[in-house]
């Protein structure tokens, strides 16, 4: 009797253990397939970035997936005076089909391609043009801003705004984007800041934020921002 309750035992484990070793390997297998589907591509720019009497190289990067190209796409540039590197996010207004969010996950699979084209120990500078065309990430950083500062309304100080978005998400986001490259957020550099109405914001951008936590007026501003090696 004991010896069938020991067999029996045993045929259960033995179909537990190829049940979840074939769910295994059906995971596994996915992970690969997203992996190959995934690819970044590059074009050069070079021309269009200011020519090669100042920059040696810039590139701009996108995701590909299977035969679909993001919307979104970052350039990087690398200076022929110093050899340092900048990336620029600056877009028009007429490419509201990204999230704010979608472009942050497309520069996470961007970066490690760039890491084989340029030394990131380089990488200076960004410029992510106006604010308010960051979509999910001017709504944020204007309610942390009323939040801190309890107002939107009088006038901005350029140098205030920008040692307050370093601390902001903003600040939170490039730090967390970068610190596999030993990277972090040195200061941010912003001008004409203003608060806009938020009917702007709806026109030149995807939004994931719904409309009722959109506040009245959004921060808005040419931003800049430096970066440093961190601890």
């Amino acid at each position: 009797m004991n010896t069938k309750i020991i067999l029996i035992l045993l045929t259960v484990l033995l179909f537990g253990c190829n049940e979840l070793r074939e769910r295994n390997d059906q995971q596994s297998a996915s992970a690969i397939a997203l992996s190959v589907d995934t690819i970044v591509g590059s074009t050069d720019v070079l021309e269009e970035s200011g020519g090669s009497y100042y920059v040696n190289k810039a590139l701009q990067y996108y995701v590909i997936i299977g035969k679909d190209t993001s919307d979104f796409s970052c350039v990087i540039s690398e200076s022929k005076k110093d050899g340092r590197l900048s990336i620029n996010l600056n877009r028009s207004h007429a490419e509201p089909t990204v999230s704010y969010r979608k472009r942050m996950e497309d520069m996470r699979i961007i970066l490690p391609a760039v890491s084989k084209d340029f030394n990131l120990d380089s990488l200076s500078g960004l410029f992510m043009g106006r604010l308010i065309l960051n979509g999910d990430l001017a709504i944020a950083v204007t309610k942390e801003y009323q939040t801190q500062f309890a107002t939107t309304d009088g006038g901005l100080s350029n140098l205030a705004v920008g040692q307050f978005l370093k601390e902001s998400t903003l600040g939170t986001d490039l730090n967390d984007l970068l610190k596999d490259y030993s990277l972090a957020v040195d200061k941010v550099m912003v001008e004409k800041a203003f608060f806009t109405r938020a009917n702007e914001i709806y026109a030149a951008n995807k939004l994931e934020t719904d409309s009722t936590n959109v506040p009245d007026k959004i921060l808005d501003c040419l931003t800049w921002v430096t970066f440093k090696k961190s601890q």
